[in-house]
Parts: structure tokens; sequence; C-alpha cells
């Protein structure tokens, strides 16, 4: 029975570890949250911070091998853990040095001729002040460490919010930051794909996503791009997937535009759309939740196959129209129930078909604390129920 080690007690590693559990698999967990819900899905875990290296090391050792369900771990510290026990790390460490800046991010994108929109990389604020001032509006100023969820991320469309912006950049001390063009989106897509040791790969289906103020608000099955956009985006992602040498789980998002941008490039265009890469996520992702109800196989479960040297199975999509929806803290706090939520008006949804509360024990208005997933026979209909859920249960006393 193999021990996989899981750095990150949130709720994707939660559901990682029930696969693992699934197929025999012992679970550890290490965080600096002592109240990481994931905690209680396993009796042994780590409480301690990312840079504590002597009790790192005592929970690598407990483990036949590590993973991880987010990016911010430094990659040296990993290095030498990894090099002081010999215990291996999936997807390896300079899969995640890549993803984790994203000036590495885009810069590997260019070399490798995959989709990357016009950037500039800034390594400290007099050299973004300096850039910004030559970059084209609209643009996007992010830090090129940490941020998620709209964080660290200032979009400029004019002089005006450049000023803005700079003076606030400037409070957060010396850092590197990119510039990026800022796309005219008409859909955003995500693809995951799971590889093995032997090369071999399967994809899910290509999910299609709604964010409002940058944080996922809803993912949709099937997918309503273009069949042939849908193969092109599996095709890149797949590509990615084997020049980053992914051994685990890598989900690429996408911006599909109808607008040809500084950097349009013909190889990536289809039919009247242009794609574009926005990020890699080297591990489960937010919108793949959709496929632990609307896909035979799910994330999760390829992710632990692929940790188990276990086979691939290629994952087929359940009829009708899934529709998952993200809650944010914002719902607890609406309903003044303090950590607990009233889901009493689920009586009156019977299209919601499941509901995954994460156990978090602090709501606040924009942190991820469940997630549901409707289905119906069109997606006119799953996008009503699922829209008429939340409302209910954002009124719910």
């Amino acid at each position: 029975m193999r021990t996989i080690g899981i750095l990150g007690g949130g709720q994707l590693g939660g559901m990682l570890s029930e696969a693992l559990y699934n197929y025999g698999a012992k679970i550890v967990f290490y965080d600096p949250d002592p109240l990481s819900p994931s905690f209680h899905k396993s009796a042994n875990h780590y409480q301690g911070d990312w840079n504590d290296a002597a009790k790192l090391e005592d929970f690598f050792r407990q483990c036949d091998l590590v993973t991880y369900e987010f990016e911010n771990v430094a990659t040296d510290l990993l290095n030498y853990l990894i090099d002081k026990t010999k215990k291996p790390l999936f997807p390896a460490e300079n899969v995640l040095k890549i993803t984790q800046n994203r000036i590495s991010e885009k810069s590997f994108l260019k070399q490798n001729n995959l989709p990357v929109c016009k950037f500039i990389a800034c390594t400290n604020l007099a050299e973004l002040t300096s850039n910004a001032k030559e970059f084209p509006f609209p643009f996007i100023i992010k830090t090129a460490f940490g941020g998620y969820d709209g964080k660290g991320q200032w979009v400029i469309q004019n002089q005006s919010e450049l000023e803005k912006s700079l003076a606030e950049i400037s409070l957060l001390g010396n850092s590197t930051f990119i510039i990026e063009e800022k796309i005219d989106i008409f859909s955003e897509a995500s693809c995951i794909v799971a590889r093995n040791k032997k090369n071999e790969i399967e994809c899910l289906p290509i999910f299609d996503n709604i964010h409002k103020n940058q944080i996922l608000y809803q993912t949709n099955l099937p997918s309503q791009l273009p069949t042939i956009v849908q193969k092109k985006l599996q095709d890149i992602a797949i590509e990615a997937t084997e020049k980053l040498d992914v051994i685990g789980l890598l989900t690429t998002e996408f911006f599909i535009s109808k607008q040809k941008n500084a950097n349009t490039n013909q190889d990536f265009e289809v039919d009247e759309f242009q794609i574009y890469i926005n990020e890699f996520a080297p591990r489960p992702h937010n919108s793949g939740h959709i496929s632990r109800v609307a896909c035979s196989i799910n994330q999760y479960d390829l992710f632990a196959r692929v940790l188990l040297d276990l086979p691939l199975h290629t994952p087929k999509l359940y009829p009708g129209y899934f529709c998952m929806g993200n809650l944010l803290g914002s719902t607890w706090i609406k309903q003044k129930q303090g950590k607990n939520l009233n889901l009493s008006c689920w009586k009156d949804h019977p299209n919601i078909v499941s509901l995954t509360l994460y156990g978090k024990e602090s709501p606040t208005e924009q942190r991820k604390m469940g997630h549901f997933v409707c289905h119906a026979d069109n997606i006119h209909d799953c996008n009503k129920f699922s829209e008429n859920f939340r409302k209910d249960l954002n009124e719910s006393d």
C-alpha cells in the first residue's frame, strides 16, 4: 500500500484523497493552517510553515511520493527535500517552477510556439513603470509570483488608471511583474490532461467557464464551442503537457477571442476564433469538479491512477447538460448562519444532483466554500435551474 503525501490541505487535496483511498492508498497532508479541512480526512497530517525544512523533511520521509494541490511552494526547498529524502514529486519540481511564475510560464509558451498574448517581463518597479508607459492600452499588470482569483492583478484601461495602479503597486515593495495585453475574450475554457510515466495520455472533455470578479462562477458541459475548436484546444493542451514533461495532471486555461490581437498567430486560428493560453495549473482544477458527476472518470480519479501506476481509460461524458456552480463565502454571510449553511431550499430543486461543502471554518466574501452540480436536458434549463438554486440559497432564513 503506497503512502501519498499532499502538500496543501484544501478542497482539491481532499477530493484527490478520496480517489486515492478508493485504490487503497494512505494519505498524509501538510499545511500551515491548523484548521485545514482535509485534516479531517486523514489522521496522519502535518501542520507547519512552508519554510520549515525539518518538518517538511519528516513529512517527505513518511511518503512514497509527494504531490501538491497548489503552486506556491518554494521549488528550491522542494529540490533540497527530494535530494535529501529520495522521494519523488509529481508533477516534477521543474514543472512547478515554470508554472508558479508568470514570467517563466509566458516565456515557456513563447519559446515552444504555444499560443500566448503579447507580454513584457519587468524585474523591478522601475522597469514596470518604464515599460507600462510604452505598452498600448488596454493591458493588465500582474505580479510574477503568487496571485490567484484576481489577486495581484491590475487592469489598465487608460493613463489615469495606470498612475493610480502604479501608486498602489509601489506600496508592495520591490517585486517582479509582467505586463500582458488585454484579450478581447469571447469565451473561456479549460482542458485537463493526465499523463503517466509511459507517456500514455487521457484528456477530459473541454469545459466552458464563466468568471465573475475574476473568480470561477460556473462551468458547463458539454462545451458549446464548435467541435473543431474543442479538438484544437485538446491538441494544444496535450502538446503543452508533453513539452512540460508533466507526469500527473495539467490543466490548461484558454482564452478564446474573435478579435486578432498584437500576438495573433495563424497556427492558432480556428474558423473565426483565435486561441490563447491564459495559464497552467499542474494539479486538479476548480473547473474539473464537474467531472465528478458528468464524466465516467473524473479528474481526481485520473490523477490517482497516474500516481499509483494504474491503467488509464478515456473519460466518457454522460448524456444531458451539466452546470457546476461555485459557492463562495458570500452565500454563508447572506444567510447569517455563521459557518453553517441552510440547505432546506434544496428540496425544491431536484435538478441539483450534487452538492459538496468543503468544511472550511470561516466564510469570507470571496472564499470558495463549496460547489453544486445541476443536470438538465438542455443548456438553457441547466443554467436557469442553477441560477434559481443560487437565488434561493442566498435568501434562505
